[in-house]
């Protein structure tokens, strides 16, 4: 938009003499001792309006403290301290900040608050902490920093390297907001000069996306807004995020030659099935008999080991009851009926599908659970759900649909079209590994064979990206790693949007 650059010149123009004192190296050195004395009459108004979102945040922090049952915690760009209140009696502290000359606050913080032990306070950037030995750390915090260091990555491969097995990092922070929103467009006109005013800080940086990449075993991650809404640090990301297991590397590489040599060895193995479908046999006898028997008793499988996340997830679905009293469902691709045992007592539910195949396993799903009132079965795909009114259904389900529509954005698009105001959307969905791991590399050349032998299903979608364009209020999303042996669907993402 030729608007923004437009924009971004006056606000330069107006800002023209701390513009060339930067260019001259005297901005940067003068605004680095008057920045803690206006963080320090900034953050107090900054905790006041994000206290509850703090306190739910750090309020399982003990539950990673190490064999000897003290806490270790590292936090990076400590600053003045405001996170200190909310750190359990006892923790062992060490704090980093590459800004010298908050010391005199962040030590007026500890006096306030005696609870907490100082063991080192060191004067060091995030994508440099060699000051701090490998796997020594319970727990790594971060609140408004990851706006502000010249590398995100380097960060946090060195969260990870110092983070024990098990260990956790905790995360506050303001990102870009929706690309179709007025506040996007302020902070894309505010960048280039906000960092003058915010110690490098960045207003259009995608964090969650860096998080996504960055090799946790398992990431709890949701956005909020922080008032005033229409202020372009508004939009937030806050979660945390574990490492559970010890991440192996691929050790060759990944190139497109091997990926496609493996591609034909596994073409060649399913050789009669991709002849059926050449003849345009295989798709009707994969909907009508192959995919429905495969899917009932893959399901079994599937629910054992994700009962307690679908459990957890569809604990508050009584929450976005409408105001009448009724919960009204809507699940697309319902297939064999599998979470209607998550459902509660007396919803109704409306059951879609595009394949009308799945009757037989539906109804003995529907059999079991008769706390459900079924309203209606419709033969519908997810990206046409036409005969569902507009904002008509508090909830929508989604479970390991995404990965086979032929359009996600189309389906999701048509999720907020049938949400009334308010409605959740829920979802758990396979998805892509970290490009840089093994499951990747297999994901990548299953894909094809896959794809054919499993009604459409791909492997490589990354959803969470879809999720996080749709024009969702609030979105509340993790990801996990299913216990799959030998699968390439894995690793998983869990939670739900609010319209």
């Amino acid at each position: 938009m030729v608007l923004v650059p437009l924009l971004q010149r006056g606000i330069q123009l107006l800002l023209l003499p701390i513009h060339v004192l930067a260019c001259l190296g005297l901005w940067d050195s003068f605004y680095k001792k008057v920045f803690p004395y206006i963080m320090a009459k900034v953050a107090p108004i900054y905790n006041h309006k994000v206290y509850k979102q703090k306190q739910e945040l750090f309020s399982n922090l003990r539950k990673f403290a190490g064999p000897s049952g003290q806490l270790t915690l590292l936090e990076i760009g400590t600053g003045t301290g405001t996170n200190f209140q909310f750190y359990p009696p006892g923790c062992r502290l060490t704090c980093t900040d590459p800004n010298p000359h908050f010391r005199k606050f962040l030590l007026k913080s500890l006096s306030e608050n005696r609870h907490l032990k100082l063991e080192h306070s060191v004067v060091a950037s995030g994508e440099d902490l060699h000051q701090i030995p490998d796997g020594t750390m319970d727990v790594v915090v971060c609140t408004l920093v990851l706006c502000s260091v010249t590398n995100v990555k380097k960060v946090l491969t060195e969260v990870l390297r110092v983070l024990r097995l098990g260990g956790a990092f905790y995360f506050l922070e303001h990102v870009a907001a929706d690309h179709s929103s007025w506040i996007y467009f302020w902070q894309k006109v505010c960048d280039p000069v906000w960092k003058y005013f915010g110690d490098g800080c960045s207003l259009s940086r995608e964090t969650q996306k860096e998080l996504e990449k960055t090799n946790f075993s398992e990431l709890n991650l949701r956005r909020i807004h922080v008032t005033p809404y229409w202020i372009p640090t508004s939009p937030h990301i806050i979660g945390y995020a574990f490492c559970s297991v010890q991440i192996l590397y691929p050790t060759l590489e990944m190139t497109e030659a091997s990926i496609l040599f493996l591609r034909a060895c596994l073409a060649l193995l399913a050789m009669p099935i991709y002849l059926l479908s050449f003849l345009g046999i295989w798709e009707p006898f994969c909907k009508k008999i192959f995919f429905p028997f495969f899917l009932e008793n893959f399901s079994a499988i599937h629910e054992r080991k994700t009962k307690k996340q679908k459990q957890e997830l569809f604990r508050n679905l009584r929450d976005f009851t409408s105001p009448s009293g009724e919960l009204k469902l809507l699940e697309i691709g319902t297939g064999c009926g599998a979470n209607f045992q998550f459902y509660p007592p007396g919803c109704k539910v409306t059951c879609t599908d595009i394949n009308p195949n799945f009757q037989q396993g539906l109804s003995r799903s529907i059999n079991k659970n008769q706390h459900v009132h079924y309203e209606r079965f419709l033969v519908a795909a997810g990206e046409d759900l036409h005969q569902v009114p507009s904002g008509s259904v508090d909830a929508v389900i989604c479970t390991l649909v995404l990965c086979s529509v032929h359009n996600v954005n189309g389906t999701l698009k048509e999720v907020l079209r049938v949400l009334r105001p308010g409605g959740a959307f829920y979802f758990l969905e396979h998805v892509a590994a970290d490009h840089s791991s093994w499951q990747y590399f297999w994901q990548q050349s299953c894909h094809p064979t896959w794809k054919l032998i499993f009604d459409g299903c791909c492997l490589t979608r990354e959803i969470w990206k879809n999720l996080e364009q749709a024009n969702f209020s609030e979105l509340n999303l993790k990801h996990i790693r299913i216990a799959l042996p030998w699968m390439p669907i894995q690793p998983h993402i869990i939670g739900y949007a609010v319209k």
